[in-house]
């Protein structure tokens, strides 16, 4: 079976690969020191002002780019002038127009998609000089200079940020030899609907994200289909429609967005009655009570929306008086933007109308507030032969049940490994992963030991689809075993010296799993220090506090400049905390009982197939 990679270093390397061309030149330094000032008279001494900013000043997160790998490296040589290669002029003024959602030549594909690599042949051609088997392109470039690591980063960023033209994004005012504005909320271009005969379009009313916060959210709003959706793609009694592929594209401001169908412990769908508090959100009649049935209701720039509340994946959303019901899961992502198409002749259904749960785990790292939106395209499945499966995820509880008690000790580094049993005749089409920071490298093996999967960057997990789907057919189950594994990292580095920034903090999980309320499940216990020099001090105070013994990490006895703050990994929903899981997409092949469905005997997991759907058709998401 084919191998694929997705390596930080693999990412750092080809970045900046796209930056040079054969025969292009660099300098040394970008930029150059502002001449000396003479003062006639003698004036008050200034402030310091902060080093990095006498090499170079940036306008934007894209004007670092254009000046560090297009200009720097010699790039805009090679793609300038009246027959610039390729077709592509990259000279400043008029680069950002010619690459952002752009068609390449040679490809389907855009220049540079907002938000996804995969989706950009600009990186696609560069990332071909690793690993050629991910594009059919010509790698580019051909030879030339490499810029550095942190270089690469800044492009890697800028596109999984939404490729803005103006503003600073989030992390890349750390990398920079120079001054960039502090990072700033950016809004993605909106995803276009589909023609109407395409597919139709959900959109997520905003939701307010206070700034330097994170929360995990939940909401619900109406939707009804019934009307636009073409009789060919409707189920015989009219009440579903089918379809093959979706995009989702939302402000890079999420750790993941969920987007469930809410149904009662009797497996019906709810209904708009059955939650209270409906409201518009947006336009000129924000705030006022509506009807989720009346497309008008909340006029021009409003939705119809419950109220915004916090909850973990949706559970317990629902007020006292409302119907108890479940969310099923039915697409996810973990990336501002995703595109998943269906592996052909396979697709969902879905109620064509009906309730529609929002979850977004949001963050807001910035100093301002900001708005966060999102869109979802589905497209109309026009061949249905193969319903399309999905397992992982709440199937196994996200792995939460296996790291509750503690996980890989501070400035530590452990596996956790589980497996799944395919069923037989089993397809698999995709596969995906998911850990919060400290997961640094998660991979699917086969029984034979074989790696068929590597991914090595949590928040922008590599999500394969292989071209021919992986089959499963043999009658012993072992044969049809996949075990999955993911290296985590506690405040050490590859080379195992302790980083206190990169262990768990007691400090820093601002709140626990929302389950249990008055339970600390989720928060830590700190056990060691935090403090250079003290990192191999035990501090734990013996008391359920979630804080340790400070004067034990003093420098000196007495010097109160102490933190125990280091905590084991511990299982929950803040990026603090870690998650464990998998992710694959299947259907059974003809002439296979089509009722069988993963297992997974090493999870912890409660079974929420109701959550995670666990192989209902149209069931889990990256």
């Amino acid at each position: 079976m084919a191998h694929r990679s997705l390596s930080l270093i693999g990412f750092l390397l080809l970045a900046f690969l796209v930056a040079s061309c054969g025969d292009s030149g660099t300098s040394d330094t970008v930029g150059s020191d502002d001449p000396p000032v003479t003062n006639p008279e003698p004036e008050p001494e200034p402030e310091p002002e902060d080093p990095t900013c006498e090499a170079q000043a940036y306008e934007s997160t894209f004007d670092a780019v254009q000046q560090i790998v297009f200009d720097r490296y010699g790039c805009v040589g090679c793609h300038s002038g009246e027959a610039p290669q390729g077709s592509l002029d990259l000279s400043p003024g008029v680069a950002y127009d010619n690459l952002v959602e752009v068609p390449s030549v040679g490809s389907d594909l855009a220049r540079i998609y907002p938000g996804a690599r995969e989706r950009s042949s600009l990186w696609l051609k560069v990332y071909a000089n690793v690993d050629p088997s991910v594009t059919s392109l010509s790698p580019m470039p051909p030879s030339g200079p490499v810029p550095t690591a942190d270089e690469l980063e800044l492009l890697r960023l800028w596109i999984l940020g939404g490729a803005p033209r103006e503003g600073t994004v989030l992390g890349t005012e750390d990398l920079l030899p120079g001054c960039l504005a502090d990072p700033t909320p950016i809004s993605i271009k909106p995803l276009e609907p589909l023609p109407a005969d395409e597919g139709v379009q959900f959109v997520m009313p905003g939701v307010d994200l206070v700034a330097s916060s994170e929360t995990e959210v939940c909401f619900a709003t109406y939707y009804d289909f019934s009307e636009q959706v073409p009789g060919e793609f409707k189920s015989d009694d009219g009440s579903t429609f089918f379809y093959d592929g979706y995009e989702v594209r939302q402000d890079a401001l999420s750790h993941h967005l969920i987007f469930f169908l809410g149904t009662r412990p009797d497996g019906t769908r709810i209904e708009p009655e059955d939650i209270s508090g409906w409201t518009c959100a947006e336009g000129d009649l924000e705030g006022a009570a509506c009807d989720p049935r009346d497309p008008g209701a909340c006029g021009v720039g409003g939705y119809c929306r419950t109220p915004v509340r916090t909850s973990l994946a949706c559970v317990g959303y629902q007020q006292e008086g409302d119907q108890a019901f479940f969310p099923a899961e039915e697409i996810a992502v973990q990336q501002a933007q995703s595109t998943h198409t269906l592996y052909p002749g396979t697709y969902r259904e879905m109620p064509i109308r009906g309730i529609a749960l929002w979850n977004s785990h949001s963050f807001n790292l910035t100093t301002e507030d900001h708005l966060l939106r999102g869109r979802i395209n589905l497209r109309f499945a026009k061949e249905r032969r193969f319903p399309q499966y999905s397992a992982g995820g709440f199937d196994t509880a996200f792995g939460i049940p296996r790291m509750l008690g503690g996980f890989a000790p501070p400035y530590s580094e452990d596996v956790l490994c589980e497996r799944m049993i395919l069923p037989q005749g089993a397809r698999i089409t995709g596969m995906s992963s998911h850990t919060h920071r400290h997961g640094k490298h998660f991979w699917y093996e086969t029984p034979d030991g074989e790696h068929i999967y590597d991914s090595f960057i949590y928040n922008d997990p590599l999500n394969w689809f292989p071209e021919d789907p992986l089959a499963f057919d043999d009658p012993d189950p072992a044969q049809r075993t996949l075990t999955y594994c993911s290296l985590f990292r506690n405040g050490v580095d590859e080379n195992g010296n302790p980083d206190p920034e990169d262990v768990t903090r007691a400090s820093r999980i601002e709140y626990p799993l929302p389950f249990a309320p008055g339970a600390n499940l989720g928060l830590c216990e700190p056990t060691q220090c935090v403090n250079e020099g003290r990192y191999d001090v035990s501090c734990d105070d013996g008391i359920a506090n979630q804080k340790g013994d400070d004067a034990a990490c003093d420098s000196s006895p007495g010097a109160g400049d102490g933190f125990c703050d280091a905590c084991a990994i511990t299982g929950g929903i803040t990026t603090e905390n870690e998650m464990f899981g998998a992710q694959v997409w299947y259907f059974i092949a003809e002439g296979f009982p089509t009722d069988a469905r993963v297992e997974f005997p090493d999870s912890f997991g409660f079974g929420l197939t109701g959550l995670g759907g666990g192989g209902r058709p149209g069931a889990g998401e990256d």
